[in-house]
């Protein structure tokens, strides 16, 4: 199970939109291989407040849950990702 995203996950948003997700983060010109580890599953979950987790049995795919949105991936540390991609700041 992996706990936390890697460095090409982070890299999918802006560095800037990486921050938001953040009160208090130093930057760094190697931000996404740095500070990756901090975006890790109870992070995000804490983040997104308002979350539904469950995990299909036939599948084995993680389902999350967000308000109205259902974002879906083989590990959790992923789907919840995929929210939180779509929670940053434009």
């Amino acid at each position: 199970m992996k706990y936390h995203i890697v460095p090409k996950q982070a890299k999918e948003v802006t560095e800037e939109q990486f921050y938001s997700f953040f009160n208090e983060i130093a930057p760094r010109k190697d931000w996404s291989s740095y500070h990756h580890k901090k975006m890790d599953i109870g992070k995000m979950i804490d983040f997104l407040d308002e979350v539904t987790i469950s995990k299909d049995i036939v599948d084995g795919k993680w389902n999350i849950f967000v308000f109205d949105k259902n974002y879906e991936g083989k590990e959790l540390v992923d789907a919840l990702w995929e929210a939180m991609k779509d929670e940053a700041i434009v």
